[in-house]
């Protein structure tokens, strides 16, 4: 598994450790320091600790691990590591209270703030509220905060599957298929035909009879893939991110037309572009985004259609993930190729060598 920030990247390798590498001026990394790294760099999540997931914000890092219980670490200026105590930045892991009892089975961590989905089905946000990213019903001047979790009303009965996290917004999967936004709503990124704020979750219409199988956010777009295997995506699409063809932006759910008979397994949308992730382990790319095309070409221009990676070659994609600027895929063989912006060493290539191809 591998998670993306805007400027450093974390691993968890097979035996259940976690790696971290790139921009650490915060500590993102979580190795004590505020060192950047240019290789990965073992994170000690506490003794005898392994790592399920790990999340990624833009300077800060969160990790469920296999006891459940919920740890963040880096930029916590808004309080969005939920640890209350402070807002001071902390470089090594720290345990988020989740409530009496409660452990996390789901995170998602957004520019400053974060949400986790606990085991009973409810959703809890913290850190930063000014466009009501937290969902809990209200902002009031430029930076209301909370630095402890704060419990989300999803409706009578409803839960919690899935929660991504974007620059100033949020959404959530819920148990019935729905598919529930919240937060900034500039560019229509919320997918509820308006450019209005909320500050509580509002139900996206995915039309007739469609339910959500997952959704992932971008800096002010938002991509899901629906129950019949179709994709759609709305928000900003000034680089093509939605993959629609054009790049008017739309604030409602269009349909993303794919390779035919693909079928997507999984969506990462990060920064101004969006990467699928089909069930026979190929990939496509659309956005602001340099593309491995296989057989030394490259392009970092916009891409207003899905592109595949590595088209001409027979490496299988396990899974894709967007950062800001870069990109990483874990193939086939278990291992991890990584490409694009480098300045901070997030490629963990051991240089800062930007790269237009996979290493």
């Amino acid at each position: 598994s591998v998670s993306t920030g805007e400027s450093h990247t974390c691993a968890i390798l097979d035996n259940g450790s976690l790696n971290c590498w790139g921009y650490n001026n915060l500590g993102q990394l979580g190795i004590g320091s505020s060192v950047p790294e240019i290789t990965p760099e073992f994170v000690d999540l506490g003794t005898s600790r392994t790592a399920d997931s790990v999340s990624l914000g833009q300077d800060h890092t969160c990790a469920i691990l296999d006891d459940g219980s919920l740890k963040c670490w880096g930029d916590n200026y808004y309080g969005q590591l939920g640890v209350g105590f402070s807002n001071a930045n902390l470089n090594t892991p720290q345990t988020v209270s989740l409530g009496t009892g409660r452990t996390a089975v789901s995170v998602s961590a957004g520019i400053s703030h974060t949400c986790a989905i606990l085991d009973d089905g409810t959703l809890k946000c913290w850190g930063s509220n000014r466009f009501g990213e937290l969902g809990i019903g209200g902002t009031t001047g430029y930076d209301i905060q909370f630095s402890t979790p704060q419990l989300v009303d999803l409706g009578t009965g409803r839960t919690a599957v899935s929660v991504s996290l974007g620059w100033s917004h949020a959404c959530a999967v819920l148990d019935d298929g729905s598919l529930k936004c919240w937060g900034r709503n500039n560019y229509g990124q919320l997918g509820i035909g308006s450019t209005t704020q909320q500050t509580t979750p509002q139900t996206v219409n995915l039309g007739t009879g469609r339910t959500a199988e997952s959704v992932s956010l971008g800096q002010y777009h938002t991509c899901a893939v629906l129950d019949d295997g179709s994709l759609k995506c709305w928000g900003y699409n000034y680089y093509g991110q939605l993959g629609i063809g054009s790049t008017t932006q739309q604030t409602t759910p269009h349909t993303v037309f794919l390779a035919t008979n693909q079928i997507p397994k999984s969506v990462s949308a990060s920064g101004s572009s969006t990467c699928v992730n089909f069930e026979d382990s190929r990939a496509m790319c659309m956005g602001q985004l340099g593309l491995w095309f296989g057989g030394g070409s490259y392009t970092s221009i916009s891409q207003k259609t899905p592109e595949y990676l590595a088209r001409n070659t027979e490496v299988s994609i396990d899974e894709v993930t967007v950062g800001y600027s870069h990109t990483c895929a874990v193939v086939d063989d278990g291992g991890l190729k990584c490409w694009g912006q480098n300045t901070y060493g997030q490629l963990g290539i051991g240089s800062t060598t930007n790269n237009d191809m996979p290493r």
